[in-house]
């Protein structure tokens, strides 16, 4: 453990969507502002892309703490799985709380018949939908499009707004699958991607990181932080496996501070494990 070593409370680079830890760019800024206009506004939807390990959980995780705070919406997350879409259905029914859940994956209208019933009790529902660059099927994108037509009625019955605001986050790709249903794509009235940090984002992520895990901010010379941008490209992601192991091959080595050939050797360690 290099905790003890660099006088840090915990490890500053586990690749956990800890909002503690959270580092917003501006053009992450901006895509949570709009994600939560979104959301708080109920309006039907929209979708989150970027690279992997670019922060979209983060966002998301961000997202979830925004609604819980300044909305009476519930926030419902759930990693897609691919499958038939009776099974999507019932995952989702479950996972907002449904009071009658079939035991058998439900037909998609039936599940659409069950979630209408329970509009009143359930209320607005933020449902974002990660890894969503898995969904192929049309008919999963279409079952998504009927969620988006249940409503929430006032006391004189008539609709007051929709009853779901749908958030697809998943890789670039799912830019080009959503188009799988072009009805759907009119809907989701957003779409930002998130893109790589630059150099000096990279900087001030590391250094933000340590700062929070109550560590010294220049634990990494400054070269040594520019040689992890050069590496990692501006990936979250693969900045934390770096640094960590940077980390621990720095208190292995008794140095003061991290240095480029420490992140070298680093960098060499992550891709033989697969993780760069």
């Amino acid at each position: 453990m290099y905790i003890t070593y660099w006088n840090l409370k915990e490890e500053p680079f586990q690749n956990v969507a800890d909002t503690r830890f959270a580092y917003l760019s501006d053009q992450h800024r901006e895509g949570l502002a709009r994600l939560t206009y979104l959301a708080l506004n109920r309006k039907l939807g929209g979708v989150l892309t970027g690279a992997y390990g670019v922060g979209k959980s983060m966002v998301l995780r961000l997202l979830a703490t925004q609604v819980h705070n300044e909305s009476k919406s519930r926030f419902v997350a759930l990693d897609y799985v691919p499958g038939p879409v009776p099974l999507f259905a019932q995952q989702i029914l479950r996972q907002i709380g449904c009071r009658r859940v079939p035991d058998a994956p439900p037909d998609p209208l039936e599940a659409i018949r069950l979630l209408n019933e329970e509009t009143p009790t359930l209320g607005h529902v933020v449902l974002a939908v990660d890894e969503s660059q898995m969904m192929t099927d049309p008919e999963t994108y279409h079952f998504l499009h009927l969620l988006t037509n249940l409503t929430l009625t006032g006391r004189d019955g008539q609709p007051l707004s929709p009853a779901f605001t749908i958030i697809l986050a998943g890789y670039v790709e799912l830019d080009q699958l959503r188009k799988a249903d072009e009805s759907l794509l009119q809907r989701l009235q957003l779409t930002w991607c998130l893109q790589p940090l630059n150099e000096d984002q990279t900087i001030e992520y590391l250094q933000n990181r340590i700062r929070v895990a109550g560590g010294d901010l220049w634990i990494f010379d400054l070269d040594a932080m520019r040689a992890v941008y050069t590496a990692t490209h501006g990936l979250p992601r693969v900045i934390n496996n770096v640094a960590d192991i940077s980390l621990m091959l720095g208190s292995a080595a008794r140095v003061r501070q991290i240095t480029p050939e420490i992140v070298a050797q680093a960098v060499q360690d992550v891709a033989g494990a697969g993780f760069m």
